[in-house]
Formats: C-alpha cells, sequence, structure tokens
C-alpha cells in the first residue's frame, strides 16, 4: 500500500511527469544508460528551477500591484502583469485539484495527437518549440479544468485542442514564413501566429514588399534592447517608480513604508522589487532553457521516427537574421502600441498588462518581420504596432473576464497570460462554454 502511495504521488507530480516523457522519448530513440539517466534528471531539475523562479517573481510582483492599488483611487483600473511561463509555472506549482498534473498529461498526450495528425494529414509540420508546447498545454488544460471537469475530460479535451493547434498555426504561417526565409526548408513554432498574420496581412494592405525594411541601416545604439536582463530591468525598474509615485502621491512615504514596504525606505524597496522580478524571470528562463534542451531532443527524435521528411516548426528567433532591421521597428513600434493600448484601457476601466519588453522584442519584432515581408517597411511598422496595441485588448479581454478561470485561485495572482494562439481559442471556446452553460 505504501509503495502505490508513492507511485501515486509520483504520477500526479508535474516535474516526474515531465521527466517521464524525457526517459520516454531517449528511450525511444536507444539512447545509452547515461544519456538517459541524465535528459530525465535535468528535465525534473529545470521544472524545479522554474518552481524557485516563479517564487521569487511572485514576491516581487505582489508588493508591485499593492503600489497600483494605493496609488490609483478606488474604482480605477486594475494593473497585472502578462507573462505565460509565469502563469503556467506557478499553477503547477501549486497543483490545486492536480491541475498540474494534468498540465503535463496535456502535454504528452496532445503531442502524441499531434503527430498522428502531422503523419495522415497534408499538414506535416512538427512543432519543436518545447516552452510553446508547455505554455499551450498549460493555458488549454487550465481552461477546460476551469470548467469544473474531471482530470480524464480535462486532459482529453486539453490534449485534442493542443495537437490540431501544434498541426494547424505553422501551416497558418507557411506562406509568409517562405516570404521571410527564401525557402521552405522550415516552419514557424510559436504561440503569436495569429497576431504575426494579422500583421501581414493588414502589411499587404498598407505597403509595398519591394520597400524592405532590411535596404536600410539602423543605428546600433538601440541594440541593447536585445540584452533580456537588461530590458526587463529597465522596464521594470520604470513600472515599479512609477506605481511607487502614484502610491506616494495617495498614502505619503509613512503610508509606502507601513502598508507596503514594512519599514523599508520607498526607493531601495521599489528597486530591489523591480531588480528581484527581474532575478526571478532570468531564474524563471533557465529553467525553462534547461527542460527545452531536454525534452526538445527527446521530442524530435520520437518524430523523426514517425513522420519521415517533415518540416520542423521551430521558436520565432529562427527568422531574426532574416529581418534584424525589422525586429528594432517591432520592438519600437510594439511598444508604442502597447503604451496606446494601456492608455485606452485605462480610461474604459478594464485590467491593465503592465509593459513588457519580452513581448515588445520577441512579439512585435516578429509581427514586424511578417509585416515586412508583404509590406515592407510600412508593413513592418503596422505589424509590430498591432501586436502590442491588438494584443494588449485580448489579453484585458482574457483576464477580465477569466477566460481561463480564477487564475489567482489557482496560485498565479496577478498574472495573465500572452499569447494569441491560447487567448483567441480560449476565447472562443469560453463562449461556446458560456452558450451552453458551462
Amino acid at each position: 500500500m505504501a509503495l502505490l502511495e508513492v507511485i501515486v504521488g509520483l504520477i500526479t507530480l508535474p516535474a516526474f511527469v515531465l521527466g517521464l516523457i524525457a526517459a520516454v522519448g531517449l528511450v525511444a530513440q536507444k539512447k545509452g544508460f547515461s544519456e538517459i539517466l541524465s535528459g530525465t534528471i535535468k528535465t525534473i531539475l529545470g521544472l524545479l528551477i522554474m518552481s524557485v523562479g516563479i517564487g521569487a517573481l511572485i514576491n516581487a510582483l505582489i508588493p508591485i500591484q499593492a503600489m497600483f492599488e494605493a496609488g490609483v483611487p478606488a474604482g480605477d483600473f486594475e494593473a497585472f502583469v502578462t507573462f505565460d511561463e509565469a502563469v503556467v509555472s506557478a499553477v503547477q506549482t501549486a497543483d490545486i485539484r492536480q491541475i498540474g498534473a494534468a498540465i503535463a498529461y496535456t502535454m504528452l498526450f496532445g503531442y502524441i495527437f499531434h503527430l498522428v495528425l502531422a503523419r495522415v494529414t497534408p499538414f506535416r509540420y512538427i512543432y519543436l518549440t518545447g516552452h510553446m508546447i508547455w505554455i499551450h498545454a498549460g493555458a488549454f488544460a487550465i481552461l477546460f479544468h476551469s470548467f469544473g471537469l474531471s482530470l480524464i475530460w480535462t486532459v482529453l479535451l486539453a490534449s485534442i485542442v493542443l495537437g490540431l493547434y501544434m498541426t494547424l498555426a505553422p501551416a497558418l504561417a507557411q506562406p509568409i514564413m517562405r516570404k521571410i526565409t527564401g525557402n521552405d526548408e522550415i516552419a514557424f513554432g510559436h504561440g503569436q501566429t495569429l497576431l504575426n498574420m494579422v500583421g501581414a496581412w493588414v502589411g499587404k494592405l498598407v505597403g509595398d514588399p519591394e520597400d524592405s525594411a532590411e535596404k536600410h541601416q539602423m543605428s546600433s545604439k538601440l541594440s541593447f534592447f536585445r540584452d533580456m536582463a537588461i530590458s526587463i530591468s529597465i522596464i521594470m525598474l520604470i513600472v515599479t517608480f512609477i506605481g511607487a509615485i502614484l502610491a506616494l502621491v495617495q498614502i505619503g512615504a509613512a503610508g509606502f513604508m507601513e502598508q507596503i514596504s514594512a519599514g523599508q525606505n520607498w526607493v531601495i524597496f521599489s528597486v530591489l522589487r523591480a531588480l528581484g522580478f527581474a532575478a526571478g524571470v532570468l531564474v524563471l528562463l533557465q529553467g525553462v532553457r534547461m527542460l527545452i534542451s531536454e525534452i526538445v531532443p527527446a521530442f524530435k527524435g520520437i518524430a523523426e521516427k514517425v513522420i519521415p521528411g517533415a518540416k520542423p516548426a521551430l521558436d520565432c528567433p529562427v527568422i531574426y537574421p532574416f529581418a534584424p532591421n525589422s525586429l528594432i521597428i517591432g520592438l519600437i513600434s510594439g511598444t508604442i502600441g502597447q503604451v496606446v493600448a494601456i492608455v485606452i484601457l485605462a480610461l474604459i476601466r478594464w485590467p491593465v498588462p503592465l509593459p513588457s519588453m519580452i513581448a515588445a522584442f520577441f512579439a512585435s519584432g516578429s509581427g514586424a518581420i511578417f509585416g515586412n515581408a508583404t509590406g515592407g517597411r510600412r508593413g513592418a511598422w503596422a505589424g509590430g504596432f498591432l501586436w502590442g496595441f491588438v494584443g494588449w485588448f485580448i489579453i484585458s479581454f482574457a483576464y477580465k473576464f477569466q477566460v481561463f478561470g480564477d487564475l489567482t485561485a489557482m496560485g498565479a495572482p496577478a498574472l495573465g497570460f500572452t499569447v494569441p494562439d491560447a487567448i483567441v481559442p480560449g476565447i472562443i471556446i469560453w463562449l461556446i462554454a458560456k452558450i451552453f452553460g458551462a
């Protein structure tokens, strides 16, 4: 009986389940014992490191959120952080009603279903962006879990949606990928596909692909934005000091020390919280990288054996070398789009996602590259701006109406999803569930 309890406990532990997935993939590739052992342990450690990062991140977020709540008069806007990895990690760590296990099982069975679809349909793309597989598995599992479904039904429905997404999204983006790369060898595998395609469609309307942004030289002075540690630190310092100043205006320095900083000077407290957030993100991403480095080779080996000749769908940085100028345009225009959306959201009293340099660089940067492929410089500016603007509205919508359920109750306070490939299907499924009374 004791042994059975141990086995059941391990099976419901997300880190163990992901380690088991890695082990199965390595065994399928006939790897040696040392490689199987190393890959399994590193996968488990990757998820545990992410848990450490999310703890630091949430510890930094709670007082920053308190600053905005204290600094904004009652009835005004609510601020939150949009960060996919943080949401899934927090929910998986809390593991309320086995949601952590549901996420892990959805990742496994959803990928198996994806391979089946890729094998039997014309859409022969193998989705290999590990953290996006994990994020979408988390988003869809959380979505169906929020309807009050059992573990089995949650995993079944979430796996079907995940498999469909990983099969169809690369196919949707491939015509533009051919324009970007000049060949048909790689596909796009990231959760921003839908808004990237919006950028490509709008770019075609407003610009000329012959007037490519890549024909023009840009200043290297903006290159420091590519260092994630620096960009996150800068934006969080700005955001935190804005929140701190708003709080000081409302409650004063004494109130700040009493209600928020536990007696610490507001400047020192704000700096530590902002940098603590950045440190948490870096630790979290280190865990993600470790997880990906072990999970992706295992998945790739299985995929190569099952579907020979399929095109790999890879992470968004694979397109950056093809359009570096558009990438920087996207960073700038995407940040502008976020700011405009934030102002409008605050005016209409919707929840306000805090600015994200991660989204501005990776998401709006990719949106600009897609826009440039169809509309040149104008398309690049439009693609980056629309990602930041439209993206912030759908992010706010999902948070306001709890499309993915009460994330705070699941262990992710003041956090929301970012990727449109999870949010848009989530909204559609949520609306259908509302119609049928779920």
